[in-house]
C-alpha cells in the first residue's frame, strides 16, 4: 500500500511535536474511501442479505445486523505469519473501515473502500424494506502498531493472547480525548453512508479488543500509565457515552450502545467485577448498556444484543457446516427446565408450535419427521457442548485442520510439499513441535492424554446417534415428499447431515491417534529388527493403524459428499486468496486428496514404531 508523501510529512510531525495531533485533526473532515467495485461474491451476498432482510420485514423484525459475513480483512495478517488477526479480521473495526486522516495512513484504503460499499448497499437495502441496522463487532479494537509508533500517546492495553499471537497487539486508549474523538469522526463517516445503523453490539476482553486496566486481559492487567488511576466505571461509561455525542453531531437521534465483556470460563478473570459492573451501568445514560443491562437503571437492553460479529464462526456447534436445518426462532427441540405445571405448559407450547412450522414446511404428513430432524441436532448440539473450549468441530477441523491435515507418525519429516497446503493455516503462534501436535490448538491441549482420550470418544459415542436419527429422518422426508422443491431442498440437508458424521469420526480419529502416539513415544518403543517367525500385530500397532485407516476411508466419503452437489455444505471461501486460519478454502476437495495421498505414503513408516508382525 503507497502512503501519500504529503500525509506522511505531516505523520511525522504530529509525532515529533505532542499536541500537534489536536491542531492538525481538529478541523479536518473524515474522508470517505473511494468507490469499489463489487465482486461477484459481494453481489452474491447482497442478493442473501435482500432476501434475509424481506424475511425479516415478513416476520416482524425491525432490525437486521448490517456486518455479519463482510470480506475479512486480511490485510492486518502482519507479520503474516501470525495467526492471532484470525480473531479479529472478521470483526468490522469502526476506525480501520472508516479511518479518520490520521488513521488512513495506517489502514488498507482498498479493503475499507470495498467494506464501505458493500455496507452502504446493505443500508440501501435496509431502507427498502423499512429496517433498521444493527452494527456488530469489537471494540476497542487492535490498530496497526505503525499507528501507535506515530501516536504513542494512544496506546492502550496489550490484548493479545501471547501463547496464541507472535508479537504483542494493542488497542488504543479511550481514557484520550483523541482517541475518543478519533471515533466520534469515524462514526460521523459511517452514518454518512449507512445512517440505518442505530444499535451496536461489542464484544470487549476478547479477539484483539480490551479496555485499559481490566483484570481480565489476556496479557494480564495492563494499560496506559497515564490513565491507571481513573475508575473503571468513567473509562467504559466515557466511551459508551461518546457515541450518542457523535450521534448528536451526527443528527442521528437514537443510538444504542450495548458491550459484552467475553463470558469467563473457570480459569479466566472477569472483565468486571459486580460492583464495577454496577457502577458503570449508574453512570450510563438510557439507551447505553453493559452486558445487556441498560442504564441508569439495569433494565434489559432495547437494542441488538449481538456480542461480536460472529463472522465466519457464528454457527453454532456445528461450524463449519452450513445450512443445516433448525426449527423457526432457534428452539430446535431442546428439552425442558426444571419441570414442574409451568415448563410442562411452555414445552407443550413450543412442541405444538415446532410442528406446526414444520407443518408449512414439508406437510402435515411429514412435519413429525422434521421436528425429529430439529431435535435430534439440538441433542446433538448439546453433548457437544461437553467439549466446547470454543466450538469442537470449528477448533479442531478448522483451526488445526483435522478436516485436511494427515495422520503420519512422523510429521515433522513430511516434505514441504506434503504439508504446505494446511500447515501455514494451522492457528499455532509457538514451534513446530506444538505444530505438529494433532491436540495443541491455541496452545490449550484440552484434549491431551489417554484419560483426554476416552472422555472425548465417549462424548462422540453418545452424539453420533442423535446425529443418525436426524439423518434418517431426513432422508424419510426427501424420499416421502410430494414437492419437488422439498425433495431436493431435504435432500441437501441429508448430505450435511451425513458431512456432520463424517466430522465427527475424524475428530475422534485425530484425538485418538495423537493419544496412542504420545504413549508409544513416551514408552520408547523399538521393533524388533528380526522378529521370529508367529509374531502378532501387538493391540496398540493394529489400533493405531486402523484409527489411520479409518480416517482415510472417512476423508474419502467426504470427499465425495462435497462434490456431489453445487449446494453449500461447509463455508469455504469464495477464493483461494481468503482462505485463512478461521475459514476453510474453496478447493478442499483436492486437499482432502492430497491428505489421503500422504497417509498412504507412510504405512511403512509404522515399522520405525512398532514391531512388523511376521505370522
Amino acid at each position: 500500500m503507497k502512503t501519500n508523501p504529503i500525509v506522511a510529512l505531516l505523520v511525522a510531525v504530529i509525532a515529533a511535536f505532542p499536541g500537534a495531533m489536536a491542531l492538525f485533526a481538529a478541523d479536518a473532515p473524515a474522508a470517505a474511501p473511494a468507490p469499489a467495485k463489487l465482486t461477484d461474491a459481494d453481489l452474491a451476498d447482497l442478493a442473501a442479505f435482500d432476501r434475509d432482510a424481506a424475511a425479516a420485514r415478513e416476520s416482524g423484525g425491525t432490525r437486521l445486523s448490517i456486518t455479519t459475513g463482510l470480506p475479512p480483512s486480511m490485510w492486518q495478517f502482519d507479520p503474516p505469519d501470525d495467526p492471532y488477526p484470525g480473531w479479529f479480521v472478521h470483526q468490522p473495526s469502526i476506525l480501520k473501515i472508516f479511518p479518520p486522516p490520521e488513521l488512513q495512513p495506517f489502514v488498507s484504503l482498498d479493503y475499507a473502500a470495498r467494506a464501505v460499499r458493500i455496507l452502504e448497499e446493505r443500508s440501501k437495502i435496509l431502507r427498502k424494506h423499512g429496517l433498521k441496522g444493527a452494527w456488530n463487532s469489537n471494540e476497542p479494537q487492535v490498530l496497526p502498531e505503525a499507528f501507535f509508533a506515530a501516536y504513542p500517546r494512544l496506546r492502550g492495553p496489550r490484548v493479545d493472547q501471547p501463547n496464541r499471537s507472535r508479537v504483542p497487539r494493542f488497542a488504543p486508549c479511550v481514557d484520550e480525548p483523541e482517541t475518543l474523538r478519533l471515533y466520534r469522526e469515524a462514526l460521523k463517516t459511517l452514518w454518512a453512508h449507512c445512517p440505518e445503523v442505530d444499535s451496536f453490539s461489542f464484544l470487549t476482553t476478547d479477539s484483539g479488543s480490551g479496555f485499559c486496566w481490566v483484570p481480565g486481559l489476556y496479557p494480564g492487567i495492563n494499560g496506559n500509565s497515564n490513565c491507571k488511576d481513573r475508575p473503571m466505571e468513567d473509562r467504559v461509561a466515557g466511551f459508551l457515552r461518546n457515541f450518542q455525542e457523535a450521534g448528536r453531531e451526527a443528527g442521528i437521534a437514537s443510538v444504542m450502545v450495548n458491550i459484552n465483556p467475553i463470558s469467563p470460563r473457570q480459569w479466566m478473570t472477569p472483565s468486571f467485577s459486580p460492583e464495577v459492573l454496577a457502577a458503570i451501568i449508574r453512570k450510563l445514560p438510557a439507551g447505553l448498556a453493559v452486558s445487556g443491562r441498560e442504564g441508569p437503571d439495569g433494565r434489559p437492553f432495547a437494542g441488538a444484543r449481538g456480542a461480536g460479529n460472529g463472522g465466519n464462526g457464528g454457527a453454532g456447534a456445528f461450524y463449519p457446516i452450513v445450512g443445516l436445518p433448525t426449527a423457526p426462532g432457534g428452539a430446535g427441540g431442546g428439552r425442558g427446565g426444571r419441570g414442574g405445571r409451568a415448563s410442562v405448559s411452555a414445552q407443550i407450547e413450543r412442541l405444538t408450535a415446532e410442528r406446526k412450522a414444520a407443518a408449512a414446511q414439508v406437510g402435515d404428513e411429514l412435519a413429525d419427521e422434521a421436528v425429529t430432524v430439529w431435535s435430534s441436532l439440538n441433542d446433538a448440539s448439546t453433548r457437544l457442548a461437553a467439549l466446547d473450549f470454543g466450538g469442537m468441530l470449528r477448533f479442531g477441523h478448522v483451526l488445526a485442520r483435522w478436516i485436511d491435515r494427515p495422520m503420519v507418525p512422523f510429521p515433522a519429516e513430511l516434505k514441504p510439499g506434503e504439508k504446505e497446503y494446511y500447515y501455514g493455516r494451522l492457528f499455532q503462534a509457538k514451534g513446530e513441535e506444538q505444530a505438529d501436535d494433532l491436540v495443541d490448538i491455541q496452545a490449550m491441549r484440552e484434549y491431551e492424554g489417554w484419560g483426554a482420550k476416552m472422555l472425548f470418544q465417549r462424548v462422540i459415542e453418545l452424539t453420533v446417534p442423535s446425529v443418525r436419527s436426524a439423518l434418517d429422518a431426513a432422508r424419510r422426508i426427501a424420499a416421502d415428499a410430494k414437492d419437488e422443491k422439498i425433495r431436493e431442498t431435504w435432500k441437501v440437508h441429508g448430505i450435511r447431515i451425513e458431512v456432520l458424521l463424517c466430522l465427527l469420526q475424524s475428530a475422534d480419529d485425530m484425538v485418538s491417534y495423537q493419544a496412542q502416539l504420545d504413549r508409544v513415544r513416551a514408552l520408547g518403543l523399538k521393533p524388533e529388527a528380526n522378529p521370529p517367525l508367529g509374531v502378532q500385530s501387538g493391540w496398540d500397532r493394529t489400533d493405531m493403524m486402523e484409527t489411520a485407516r479409518k480416517e482415510i476411508d472417512n476423508a474419502v466419503r467426504l470427499r465425495e459428499l462435497l462434490t456431489s452437489t453445487d449446494q453449500p455444505l461447509l463455508d469455504l471461501a469464495p477464493t483461494p486468496e481468503e482462505e485463512y486460519v478461521m475459514r476453510l478454502g474453496p478447493d478442499l476437495p483436492v486437499q482432502l486428496k492430497r491428505k489421503i495421498d500422504v497417509m498412504n505414503a507412510h504405512w511403512r513408516d509404522y515399522d520405525r514404531i512398532f514391531t512388523v508382525p511376521n505370522p
